[in-house]
């Protein structure tokens, strides 16, 4: 079951205990927030997710809000880069926002904070550079009421 609410967020019914991701526009931005664990059994929706985000002509900036995420391995990682890859090339920009615990490990440890980290400033989105020194998940501070929450499978 999904809903479409007024500002063009989808909405899918939310499971307990499951990854999930919710769409915002901000400020021009799309902002993309992951919450809970993303690994190989859920790499397939965030596969479709992120290449439809980055391929879409909807804005240029593109913002993963990474502060509510637990986990995620590397498979998963390979799509945000993919992702990356795919919006570079079609003249868009996609970073990463409000790394923090074993996901800012993961991220410094494979050199992908400079290339994707979100810098305030660069776009209208609004927030802190990634959230590990100044409030976690900057660009989420700045969102609205209002949008839904999407399962991943």
């Amino acid at each position: 079951m999904s809903e479409i609410f007024g500002n063009g967020a989808r909405a899918l019914v939310r499971r307990p205990g499951r990854p999930s991701w919710s769409q915002r526009y901000v400020g021009g931005a799309i902002v993309i927030q992951l919450v809970g664990d993303f690994d190989l059994s859920t790499a397939g929706e965030l596969r479709q997710l992120l290449m439809k985000v980055a391929e879409s002509e909807a804005t240029a900036t593109i913002v993963l809000d990474l502060s509510g995420l637990r986990f995620i391995d590397a498979h998963s990682i390979g799509l945000i880069v993919t992702a990356w890859a795919a919006a570079k090339c079609r003249g868009r920009q996609l970073q990463v926002d409000g790394l923090r615990g074993v996901p800012a490990l993961i991220f410094g440890l494979l050199g992908l904070e400079p290339l994707l980290a979100y810098e305030a400033g660069s776009n209208e989105a609004g927030g802190d550079s990634v959230g590990r020194g100044g409030r976690a998940g900057g660009v989420a501070a700045g969102w609205g009421s209002g949008g839904g929450t999407n399962a991943a499978g």
